[in-house]
């Protein structure tokens, strides 16, 4: 085959091909055209043209032939130029699909298309609003006559318990007179054919209606509440407060009682003016204000009662206490000269029983005005309740502080003994200390030892002669006995230390001799530690020598010794 042949054929099979897709391009935007203009065929007859005809017929004013007129001018604006205008689209998409120019084929269809939704959408707003003009009048007379059966229902209910409306029922019946006047002006509305304006009184009605019904339920209770609640605890207060007042109860100046009624009544007064002008949310927040100030009079009232019967309690109590506290400062006085005779007071016990004494006077005149003022009717039963517990409270206190203060003038003679006792034990430990240093044939003692040891003698010796005074100085003893408590402690310490020393020196110097002949020396060590030992009484460098060198030698050896005399130590205990 040539390649003349094979071009040929290569541009033929070419043609055949582009004149197949063209074809079925072309084909495909024909009866996209075509589906658009069954659309628009379609949109043309469900324009509401016999709907437009019926409004024409009707007699309609006002706001109704307002928005009929606005309706209309829709509709012509859909037939007049949104339609026609997607038959130009419709045109040009087919001329530019003829010159094989699809992509602005493509153009005008969507235009197309663009405009017959945003068309059919109008169509659908426009009828909707025609159905509602056309229906508006019966909707209108049907929902009147709904909203009469239930004015009726109220005006009945008004008139048949008028009485349990109190002062609001003047203000309701106007409102029935506004809905009338509202039914007239629904009625002319109607008759005009001005069935949108019709509308608006009807729900201005429904509104009004909807409000009175929930008036009507609520009322009767806020009436009854004010009228048999409120007026008449106002009146059972007022009656309480005089009797308390015939009775001679007098109330806190911190509580001006009958400014409170007075508040009460004029709040209450306030409440059924505002129920007369049917402020409903206002007496809400009222209601809170009188409860409240009723609560407030009531808590008073009955809290004097309560304080009377409380008082009459405490008056018997107080004199028992007082009674009581009073024996307990005598008491506690006989103690404290007794003690002070032995001991030296130190801690402050004569001023602390000064003072208390003086709190206890206080409380004794606290009581004893109060009682007056009581006796006199000048002072307020809660209020003297009040303080009478503080004084009690305060006496109670005062009770246990002398307890306390009791306790510790006993510990005094309990110290001594004590300190005593431990002396004794203190003067035995020194004794053993010093038996068991001798038992041990050391050939001298450290002269730090023996300070240590003539030092705490002394000390024993001193709080023994604190001790032996007529009159102790207890604080002084304390501080001798704490003292010497100490020295002993550290005593012992040095004892066991000092022995423990002299010990292990000899044992230490008996495993060093035996490297004798083969260390050199081990002998000029053994002979020095001997000297300190047995000149100076040093053992603890006579032992510190001997380990080193010993360590030197052997490593470990030191502890084994070591090991081996706490266990001779432990075998002879």
């Amino acid at each position: 085959m040539t390649v003349e042949l094979i071009i040929t054929l290569s541009i033929v099979i070419l043609a055949i091909l582009i004149y197949t897709v063209t074809y079925f391009i072309r084909k495909k935007h024909y009866e996209r055209i075509d589906e658009l203009d069954r659309i628009k065929k379609e949109l043309y007859s469900k324009m509401p043209s016999d709907k437009i005809r019926t409004l024409d017929k009707m007699m309609i004013t006002g706001q109704s032939k307002e928005v009929a007129d606005s309706v209309i001018a829709d509709v012509n604006i859909i037939e007049g130029k949104n339609l026609p205008a997607v038959e130009s689209h419709l045109f040009d998409a087919e001329q530019a699909t003829d010159r094989y120019r699809f992509n602005q084929s493509t153009k005008s269809e969507q235009k197309a298309e663009e405009l017959l939704k945003e068309t059919e959408e109008n169509i659908l707003l426009t009828s909707e609003k025609m159905d509602e003009l056309l229906q508006r009048e019966q909707a209108n007379l049907r929902k009147i006559d709904s909203i009469k059966k239930r004015y009726h229902k109220v005006r009945k209910e008004l008139l048949a318990k008028s009485f349990t409306f109190g002062e609001s029922i003047n203000s309701l019946e106007d409102r029935l007179g506004v809905m009338e006047n509202l039914f007239t002006s629904f009625s002319d509305l109607t008759a005009s054919g001005d069935h949108e304006e019709a509308k608006k009184v009807v729900n201005q009605l429904e509104s009004r209606l909807t409000e009175m019904e929930a008036m009507i339920v609520s009322i009767p209770e806020l009436n009854s509440k004010i009228e048999n609640d409120y007026e008449k605890q106002l009146e059972e207060i007022k009656e309480g407060y005089e009797k308390l007042i015939e009775q001679d109860y007098i109330f806190p100046e911190s509580f001006d009682i009958e400014e409170h009624i007075s508040q009460l009544s004029t709040k209450i007064v306030q409440l059924k003016g505002l129920l007369a002008q049917l402020e409903l949310e206002e007496i809400e927040s009222e209601q809170a204000n009188v409860e409240q100030i009723i609560d407030e009079l009531y808590d008073a009232m009955e809290k004097e009662i309560n304080a009377k019967y409380s008082l009459e309690k405490l008056l018997r109590k107080l004199p028992k206490i007082i009674y009581y506290v009073t024996n307990q400062s005598k008491e506690l006085s006989l103690e404290i000269d007794r003690i002070g005779q032995s001991y030296q007071l130190y801690q402050g016990e004569q001023e602390t029983y000064g003072e208390m004494n003086n709190a206890m006077q206080e409380q004794k005149n606290v009581v004893a005005s109060l009682t007056e003022q009581i006796e006199k009717n000048s002072i307020a039963y809660s209020d003297a309740e009040e303080l009478l517990l503080q004084a009690f409270s305060q006496l109670e206190n005062l009770s246990h502080s002398y307890d306390t203060l009791s306790e510790s003038l006993y510990a005094y003679r309990d110290k001594e003994k004590e300190i005593k006792k431990d002396l004794e034990e203190m003067e035995h430990a020194l004794r053993e200390m010093k038996r068991y240093i001798q038992g041990k044939h050391l050939p001298g003692l450290p002269d730090d030892y023996l300070d240590l040891f003539f030092y705490t003698t002394d000390h024993l010796e001193q709080l023994s002669v604190e001790l032996a005074r007529p009159r102790l100085d207890l604080e002084e003893v304390t501080r001798l006995h704490a003292l010497s408590d100490e020295d002993i402690e550290h005593l012992a310490d040095k004892t066991e230390e000092t022995v423990d020393n002299a010990l292990l020196t000899e044992l230490t110097s008996q495993r060093l001799y035996r490297y004798k002949e083969d260390y050199p020396g081990v002998m000029e060590t053994i002979k020095y530690s001997e000297a300190l030992f047995l000149d100076e009484y040093n053992y603890e460098t006579s032992l510190k020598m001997v380990r080193e060198k010993l360590e030197s030698i052997e490593p470990g050896a030191f502890e084994e010794v070591k090991s081996l005399y706490k266990k001779e130590m432990s075998n002879a205990q």
